[in-house]
């Protein structure tokens, strides 16, 4: 369908495995925001394994859109491998930074910080598990949130917490959300931009 509400425009969504469409062949979130609503130029500019600390693969990206006029940031669990508060502290610095350069780029451009979703312990694969994604990543993430929350009160930006929104049976391997995981998360994502500028 095509919308006709209060968001138009170009949509950059930077952010990791779960934005580029890891386990569902690209069909992330951006995809199915891009099918349901074809009046807005969604961007997928997700990458596999990028954290936060990876902040300055912003700057291309950036650079090739200087026109935004969203910018939505879905990064953190790849940060929060066997995750502490420390490794939070440095999610909340690295993502004042990528505020920073988004301000620079361009003022005007609205800004979204999407709080990760959860991951599924019980279904996490074995490489996964290899991985460090641990009892320790899910706390971290729910103090992520939170600190992510702060954040953009202090920054005046936009805030979507995703944390809640993959239900359990809907992870392929228990990091990555599957295919029905995944249209949750468009489904979110688009009720709080809605929520958000309306």
């Amino acid at each position: 369908m095509t919308y006709n509400g209060n968001i138009k425009g170009k949509v950059i969504c930077f952010g990791d495995s779960i934005t580029h469409g890891a386990k569902v062949n690209g069909h992330s979130w951006v995809y199915f925001l891009s099918k349901e609503h074809k009046g807005i130029d969604f961007v997928n500019a997700g990458r596999n394994g990028r954290k936060t600390s990876d902040k300055e693969q912003i700057l291309p990206v950036l650079k090739a859109n200087p026109d935004a006029d969203y910018f939505l940031i879905f990064l953190g669990v790849n940060d929060l491998k066997d995750g502490n508060d420390s490794l939070v502290n440095v999610c909340i610095q690295n993502m004042k930074w990528m505020i920073n350069k988004i301000r620079e780029t361009n003022s005007k451009t609205k800004i979204v910080i999407l709080s990760p979703s959860d991951i599924n312990l019980k279904t996490m694969s074995a490489l996964n598990v290899k991985k460090k994604y641990n009892e320790n990543t899910k706390l971290s993430l729910m103090k992520l949130e939170k600190k992510y929350k702060e954040l953009a009160k202090e920054e005046s930006i936009g805030f979507i917490s995703l944390i809640k929104t993959v239900s359990p049976q809907n992870y392929a391997d228990g990091l990555h959300p599957n295919i029905k995981g995944q249209q949750q998360i468009a489904a979110a994502v688009w009720k709080g931009l809605n929520k958000i500028f309306r």
